[in-house]
């Protein structure tokens, strides 16, 4: 009996090929086949075929990261991190490309170019920012030294490398600079479009005049459209899901303790002399400004200063999420008389100045102003200030309304009093003839990163546990959350309702119909997501863009229907005066328009009109020409075209190397775009993050 008969009799069957599974399961293990497995690839992708390492994308990730803290003074929020690693993948794959296109071109630099780079009679502007004395001349005495020295072997090393493809993109650049090299025949038609003039008259019909249902569309008319331009309607592969938020903003004890934090400063800040560096200490938002501030100058936040005495300290207060705390430094005469008012803006009309006096009642009566004014006010700026202007000076309003008000008492209502924009109710709240020099000790009030951040960290885990086992709305609906839903779209990381969100993009890149995201971490909120349709990228549904389809349709029968319509009226009219009266129009003049404009005053983008200036003989009534929002019909009064010969030698080369920009941009923005089209680009970075979920 053979040794496969033996195995397949019986549970001996089962054992043997336990046996072997184990013992092959144990040899691989040995080979460590299933560490690789599970690693998933070694690098983050690759350029046809080149790798690239997760070293050199974590690199430029921190350089990124580096400059971002330079110029701000913080580190990248997760969001601005997200398009970092976007733009480093992205650079790198270019880099790649372009490297791999100048081996093929044969471009390279050689140690004698890159020895004369560093100790030529020329060196590149790296090493002579580096060794240049004060005189401008080189010390090659120091630059020797620092080259032989070697504890400076691995940065000359770096150094070198750093010459060499900077060279090297240089040649690149010069051999593309020669082939799109800018010819004196484009100069000269640069300059005639630049400098050529002409003025005429025209009269316009906008398409718009003829009322949208008076254009039929029938079903077939957008068949036979959306047949015929399937182009238009592509679209990126997209995302519908739902998703619930938990705001990670702060609570009441984030906010008492913020202002318990402050108080405890309180006596320091009184007492402090150095009140810069006391702010400094202490990590004051609002920076030391060491001037006067006339009222009318004082923010809306720093307003309670005027309360104080000098030297001395407020009590903490929050102002739009930030609390403060103000010292009274200094004060000085000023040179007016300022009053701190709120006001309530209202409708101009009946109703309005019925609310104007109803509200002046109740405001007298005792209820709170500030409160009216964030309930009615239509000045919507002021209103979220519970009508907050500050102090105004008199000059600030119109001379009716600024007499009633500096003539008011403090802490009265005047009004209603008229004004260009509405009807106006004012509260005095105080008047000041000082100027102020105050400093505020300021602090975000931010949530605690254990009893808030983490709490709601576990509140989103949770739901998110509970979600995969018993259903994403169920386990929503059982905890009281809102489900709320969003469109991404690949390529964009604008997603609608959640606004700029390239992380859930990303997450979204690897995840199906019916899958619940872990729990994605912003700046403002978790975030826990389920992907409820995944629309494969290609052309959208006729269904979908009907409404798009009958639109443009109808444009374009507006826009026939119209020039149709002109062209009868042209017919019998001797001249564009005639024509104007005739249809209830007016003629309009464009003056000295140039060849290279785009746009005709009071009509808007028409280039087709811009051009006929130029190609239609001079006082002749012109025939009806379609534009891009009104028919037109004009009169060319006069042109003058640019005689390339009076260019000089500065205008020239201004326009030669304006035009050669222009082309190395446009030509190196395609070229790059083909290479990589052309290039075989495999990205790992999805099954890493995969291999990086939890099992």
């Amino acid at each position: 009996m053979g040794l496969m008969q033996k195995l397949r009799s019986g549970t001996k069957y089962i054992i043997w090929i336990l046996i072997l599974s184990f013992g092959l399961l144990w040899v691989l293990a040995d080979t460590q086949v299933f560490d690789a497995m599970m690693a998933g690839p070694r690098n983050m992708g690759e350029v046809n075929r080149e790798p690239v390492s997760w070293a050199e994308f974590n690199q430029r990730i921190n350089l990124y990261t580096e400059q971002y803290r330079q110029q701000s003074g913080a580190s990248p929020d997760s969001e601005v991190r997200a398009q970092y690693e976007e733009m480093a993948w992205e650079q790198l794959i270019v880099d790649k490309i372009l490297k791999q296109k100048m081996q093929d071109m044969g471009i390279m630099v050689t140690d004698s170019e890159l020895i004369d780079m560093v100790t030529g009679d020329n060196p590149d502007p790296f090493i002579r920012q580096q060794f240049t004395r004060e005189d401008g001349t080189i010390d090659r005495v120091a630059l020797q030294n620092a080259i032989e020295a070697p504890e400076n072997r691995e940065i000359w090393i770096m150094i070198e490398q750093q010459l060499r493809e900077q060279r090297r993109q240089q040649k690149l650049s010069q051999y593309i600079e020669a082939a799109l090299r800018v010819s004196d025949f484009e100069i000269r038609q640069h300059y005639k479009r630049q400098n050529s003039r002409a003025s005429f008259q025209f009269v316009r019909f906008p398409y718009s005049d003829l009322p949208a249902e008076e254009i039929e569309v029938s079903d077939s008319e957008v068949r036979s459209f959306y047949r015929n331009n399937e182009q238009r309607f592509q679209r990126n592969k997209t995302w519908r899901f739902s998703y619930v938020s938990f705001s990670i903003a702060p609570t009441e004890a984030d906010t008492a303790r913020t202002l318990r934090h402050l108080a405890n400063l309180r006596d320091e800040f009184r007492a402090a002399d150095n009140v810069d560096r006391f702010l400094s200490d202490n990590f004051s938002e609002t920076s030391y400004f060491e001037n006067f501030l006339k009222p009318s100058e004082v923010r809306s936040e720093h307003l309670p200063a005027f309360g104080l005495e000098v030297d001395e300290v407020s009590e903490p207060y929050i102002y739009n999420n930030r609390a403060h705390m103000v010292r009274l430094l200094e004060v000085r005469p000023s040179d007016q008389t300022y009053v701190r008012v709120r006001q309530i803006r209202l409708a101009d009309d009946a109703a309005g100045r019925e609310l104007a006096d109803e509200l002046v009642t109740r405001a007298r009566q005792g209820e709170s102003f500030a409160r009216l004014a964030e309930s009615y006010s239509t000045h919507n700026q002021s209103a979220q200030r519970g009508g907050e202007l500050g102090y105004i000076e008199r000059d600030d309003k119109p001379a009716a309304q600024a007499n009633a008000i500096f003539a008011a008492s403090t802490g009265s209502v005047i009004g209603p009093l008229s004004g260009d924009d509405g009807i106006y109710v004012f509260q005095i709240v105080d008047r000041t003839g000082n100027d102020i020099r105050f400093a505020d000790l300021s602090q975000d009030v931010e949530p605690d990163p254990f009893e808030t951040v983490q709490r709601l960290a576990n509140e989103a885990e949770d739901f998110h546990y509970f979600a995969q086992t018993d259903g994403f709305v169920r386990e929503a609906e059982r905890s009281g959350f809102t489900v709320q839903e969003a469109v991404a779209t690949d390529g964009n990381p604008f997603i609608s309702g959640l606004g700029q969100n390239r992380i859930i993009l990303n997450e979204l890149q690897h995840m199906r119909r019916g899958n619940i995201s872990d729990v994605i971490e912003t700046e403002e909120q978790f975030i826990v997501f389920r992907v409820d349709e995944v629309v494969p990228e290609g052309t959208r549904p006729l269904d979908e863009v009907r409404s798009q389809v009958e639109s443009l349709i109808r444009d374009k029968k507006r826009k026939d229907a119209m020039t149709s319509r002109v062209s009868e009226m042209l017919s019998g009219a001797a001249s564009l005066e005639e024509l104007a009266e005739n249809s209830g129009k007016s003629v309009q003049d464009a003056e000295r328009i140039r060849l290279n404009a785009a746009t005709v005053p009071g009509a808007g983008r028409e280039p087709k009109i811009v051009g006929a200036a130029f190609s239609l003989a001079e006082g002749q009534l012109s025939p009806v020409i379609p534009g891009i929002n009104a028919a037109f019909v004009m009169v060319v009064d006069s042109r003058t075209m640019a005689d390339p010969s009076a260019m000089t030698t500065a205008e020239r080369r201004q326009i030669r190397e304006q035009l050669q920009q222009q082309k190395n941009a446009a030509f190196g923005s395609v070229w790059v775009d083909r290479l990589k089209a052309d290039a075989d680009i495999r990205d790992f970075r999805t099954q890493q993050r995969m291999m990086q979920r939890p099992m």
